[in-house]
């Protein structure tokens, strides 16, 4: 379930004190003399362990105090009044009883404080500076607790903190912990196609399971494909199931907001344990659909709420005006003319990327390549720093893998991707497989408009001709279409007409949007002709049509294409994230060779518990009809099944 992560209240608050950014920012609104006020947090914490950061700026001093206190206490005292606060003005650690220690580093503007709390009796405290602890003990605090910062200035905005209190990239464990509420308890709900009884072995034992499934569960699957048109799948699971609940006994449930709960399905024997149950997926919860005084819908999606977060775990503070609130720009591998952000007045210091960037390679100014000696990278291998002002536009050709720029293989960019929100279930066996079976050198990504992770996936995966789908332990899996009739391994079944407990339908692959052209090395900014010098020595006409366009070159596949796909001659090119030419090409070709021959899809509708395909599995079909009689290979594109029965829907593409 989503979290409500703690912000400054706008009440109670300290004398000289305001709130700004939507409780994300607290200021001076007068002279701040001393240090009896405090702003904190709108949300109290009793149990667990907790923690916030907290980023300084203004004409003056870091002189602040940074804390936890009691919720009850006032507003118009320190923080170490009735709490433990670090005075970051003298190195100080303050509390009811006097100082608990002295000497700790001094903080300045730039600095990032995190203070940590474990909730007990006593409480245990850490405070950090950049990362780095600096302090940690005990005190007895009580619960209700909340952080708490105070500041001192000598006018109005003379002094501003903003809050990071985990909805962004934390910099030590105590934004990594959070502050956040403790969202509404949902005591277990067990839901059965019968009325069942657990054993006296499972745990918990003796539990009931409500026979309240109708028609067991339908659980689907699908991978997408770019010429196949269409939107492509948006999750990597999704199930349902109807419920016929006429003593309106999730009544209760279906009134609240459970969405993201999790949920577990199995599938067993009459007799057996659930232990023993096979696991069939795991999801969580999307919503309860009433659709009548004793009917409901379940409707279930996948265990991966967190593709939905944010790339950019990061924003630009106020201190920046014109950036104030924006999402950090993300690069992962190599990325062309990314725009340098110029982030004080005379754009002598201008920002890259929220990653450290293993190489610059070439910074252009009003597409003049800068030469050596008239700028460098920062220590932090963030940003530029201009020896002299700018014109502007800057771009710039990086990588955060190597020089050349050097692209990032799939499980490299997947690895970047998914670190970024300390995701683990997923696996790196699917992605090295397909770099291994491609041998691209990669690819790479930017973008600065907040995009989430599930957004990132769909613009890189596609290059490969891959896509992503939910195994049913919950793990990520990668899949790529490949030909079948190709394909020399273990088959995953071999089907024939009997097999069906349907009519068997045959419909044409069309590949709307089949192309012959490729696109490679994306521009992360396009300029327009206004932003390039007039000289065409200095920028000459090649380099002007390559930065004034969406993508630096395009790959063409002359291969022969079947009858039904030469609209493919015309259309557009689809844009992947390769950097190298040689890779888009190979993928082109291959794209196309797939389309020499007339491709169908097949729905096959079979009863078979045992059989559970998955998504870019290939086995075998034979059916009278279809030119299938000899038999032909397949690959599976969708699969809907529902586990209690055995039924199991798939559509395969050949």
């Amino acid at each position: 379930m989503a979290r409500n992560f703690g912000r400054f209240a706008s009440v109670p608050i300290g004398p000289q004190l305001a709130v700004q950014g939507a409780g994300l920012v607290l200021t001076t609104n007068a002279v701040a003399v001393g240090q009896a006020r405090q702003g904190r947090s709108d949300i109290a914490i009793s149990t667990g362990t907790r923690g916030a950061e907290f980023a300084f700026w203004g004409d003056d001093a870091v002189s602040a105090i940074v804390g936890v206190v009691p919720g009850v206490s006032a507003v118009n005292q320190s923080p170490t009044a009735a709490g433990v606060g670090w005075r970051l003005a003298t190195g100080e650690v303050g509390s009811p009883s006097g100082n608990l220690a002295t000497g700790l580093p001094a903080v300045v503007a730039g600095d990032i404080v995190g203070v940590r709390v474990a909730v007990g009796s006593p409480s245990t405290i850490t405070f950090y500076r950049n990362g780095i602890q600096v302090w940690s003990g005990t005190y007895a605090l009580g619960v209700g607790l909340v952080f708490a910062v105070s500041l001192t200035a000598t006018k109005a905005g003379g002094l501003n903190c903003a809050v990071n209190s985990g909805q962004w990239q934390a910099q030590s464990p105590a934004a990594q912990a959070g502050w956040y509420s403790d969202a509404a308890g949902l005591a277990p709900v067990r839901v059965a196609d019968y009325d069942f009884l657990s054993a006296s072995s499972d745990s918990p034992a003796h539990a009931r399971y409500e026979g309240l499934i109708a028609d067991g569960l339908l659980v689907a699957a699908e991978i997408g494909f770019w010429p196949w048109g269409g939107e492509m799948p948006a999750n990597s699971a999704s199930a349902s199931c109807s419920i016929v609940d006429g003593d309106g006994m999730l009544d209760a449930i279906a009134a609240q907001d459970f969405g993201g709960v999790a949920v577990a399905v199995r599938s067993g024997t009459v007799d057996g344990t659930v232990a023993a149950a096979a696991t069939v997926a795991r999801f969580v919860l999307d919503r309860i659909d009433i659709t009548g005084e004793g009917a409901k819908s379940i409707v279930l999606r996948d265990a991966h709420d967190d593709l939905d977060q944010t790339l950019a775990r990061g924003v630009f503070l106020p201190n920046i005006p014109t950036l104030a609130w924006s999402p950090l720009p993300v690069v992962i591998g190599a990325v062309a003319s990314v725009p340098g952000l110029p982030v004080n007045t005379d754009g002598t210091a201008i920002y890259l990327s929220s990653r450290a960037l293993a190489s610059v390679d070439v910074v252009m100014d009003r597409g003049d390549i800068m030469e050596g000696g008239t700028f460098a990278v920062s220590p932090d291998q963030q940003q530029l720093e201009m020896y002299s002002p700018p014109v502007g536009p800057v771009v710039a050709d990086v990588s955060t893998i190597g020089a050349g720029p050097a692209p990032a293989t799939l499980l490299q960019a997947l690895t970047a991707i998914f670190s970024a929100i300390g995701k683990a279930s997923w696996s790196s066996a699917d992605a090295a497989a397909i770099d291994a079976a491609t041998g691209y050198a990669g690819v790479g990504y930017y973008n600065s408009d907040g995009a989430t992770v599930r957004e990132a996936l769909a613009a890189i995966l596609p290059s490969y001709g891959a896509w992503w789908w939910q195994d049913a332990d919950g793990t990520l899996r990668f899949a790529r279409v490949v030909p079948p009739e190709a394909y020399s391994g273990t088959l995953a079944f071999d089907l024939d007409r009997s097999d069906a407990v349907d009519d068997v339908v045959s419909t044409p692959d069309r590949a709307p949007n089949l192309t012959r052209r490729m696109a490679y090395r994306p521009n992360a900014q396009a300029l327009g002709a206004s932003d390039l010098v007039t000289d065409l020595v200095d920028v000459p006409q090649s380099r002007r049509d390559q930065l004034t366009a969406l993508w630096r070159g395009q790959a063409y596949a002359a291969g022969p294409l079947a009858a039904q796909y030469t609209h493919a001659d015309s259309a557009d090119p689809f844009v992947s994230c390769f950097w190298r030419e040689q890779d888009a090409q190979a993928e082109i070709d291959r794209v196309v060779d797939l389309y020499k021959v007339p491709r169908a899809l097949y729905v096959w509708r079979i009863a078979d518990p045992a059989l559970a395909p998955k998504p870019g599995q290939i086995g075998r079909i034979t059916h009278p009809r279809f030119g299938l009689a000899a038999g032909k290979k397949v690959l599976v594109r969708a699969v809907t099944r529902n586990p209690a029965t055995g039924d199991c829907t798939l559509t395969f593409w050949g």
